[in-house]
């Protein structure tokens, strides 16, 4: 069954938006006396937390995803438009081995239920209670689209970064990993560590699984998390991506924060930051994910069914998306209760 995050009910917000200050206030820090210690130099700690992670099977997820749109001032009759941050939260479960995964989003506007798979996102608009200002909603009908079809293969545009994509991601580790620091996630003693992704490293280094002879289950999802990564990589301003990651003593991945950047308009060309944190706990808790009955099917990207965060345009030429080398800067360490 292929994987990808099904975005469950995403309210349309313009553009994506939402990540850096929100991202990292989510999460709890600070410091333990019971110190983590992988007998590993950073780089190797870091790429070894993917198959680390796997081992635990399940796990429960939280995500933020918050982006910064800049301020844009007049131009001819466009008027002007004020800076805004947008913050969602999700919550869910994510089943490592068969690549699939539910999460529930805050959004905004509402809430969204999200079924994550490899090649396809599910998502609608979750129920809603009646309000001073608005009647009781029902939860809309379930849709679908092939997150090769998303414009950044559905990398942040659900609202929510899952798993399977953050192990992907890492394929395409940067040399310079370095250790920052000890910290804590939940109450769990983590060590902290920092470095930089490519994305089309990231994609390219998932080419020998996506053509296995065997033409199995694992080489589809390679396949689609290949594409994914590649969509994004065409996306965003930079292929480079910053990242934090907080490994526990066992070496599984906690917590993950990365940040990127995309144009939202090709015409006034303002650049919308991006940080996207997605945290695992509770890992071995039972998993059971069921493909949700579509009424029909979706194009474009999450947003154009209701989703979290629009996808970056698909459209924009390399030159009008003003791609650059230079990634943007990490993202500071959490300094709050994630929840």
């Amino acid at each position: 069954m292929n994987r990808r995050r099904i975005a469950i009910g995403v309210s349309s917000v313009s553009g994506l938006a939402v990540v850096a200050a929100g991202a990292m206030s989510m999460f709890g820090s600070g410091g333990s006396a019971n110190a983590v210690d992988l007998h590993a130099a950073p780089a190797a700690a870091v790429t070894g937390a993917a198959a680390a992670t796997r081992q635990a099977g399940t796990a429960q997820v939280d995500t933020v995803v918050t982006v910064a749109s800049p301020a844009t001032p007049a131009r001819g009759k466009t008027p002007a438009v004020a800076a805004q941050t947008l913050t969602m939260h999700g919550t869910g479960l994510f089943d490592f081995g068969k690549q699939v995964g539910s999460v529930d989003l805050t959004v905004p506007t509402g809430t969204l239920n999200e079924v994550l798979t490899p090649s396809t996102v599910y998502l609608r608009r979750g129920a809603a209670t009646a309000t001073s200002t608005a009647a009781a909603a029902s939860a809309s009908a379930w849709t679908k689209m092939a997150t090769a079809n998303v414009s950044d293969g559905n990398l942040i545009s659900g609202g929510a970064t899952e798993p399977s994509l953050v192990f992907a991601m890492l394929g395409g580790m940067q040399g310079g990993v370095k250790y920052v620091g000890q910290d804590s996630v939940r109450g769990t003693p983590v060590a902290h560590y920092q470095g930089t992704l490519d994305l089309t490293q990231a994609a390219t280094a998932l080419a020998g699984q996506a053509m296995a002879k065997d033409g199995g289950a694992a080489a589809q999802d390679a396949a689609a998390d290949k594409q994914a990564l590649t969509n994004a990589a065409r996306a965003f301003t930079t292929t480079k991506v910053p990242f934090d990651a907080y490994l526990d003593g066992q070496g599984r991945l906690r917590r993950f924060v990365a940040s990127f950047s995309f144009v939202e308009n090709p015409t006034t060309k303002p650049v919308a930051q991006v940080t996207s944190a997605t945290e695992l706990y509770g890992f071995g808790t039972p998993v059971t994910v069921v493909t949700p009955t579509v009424a029909g099917s979706a194009s474009g990207s999450p947003a154009a069914s209701g989703a979290a965060v629009g996808a970056p345009a698909g459209t924009q030429s390399t030159q009008a998306r003003r791609r650059s080398t230079t990634p943007s800067a990490h993202p500071s360490s959490p300094t709050r209760s994630h929840k």
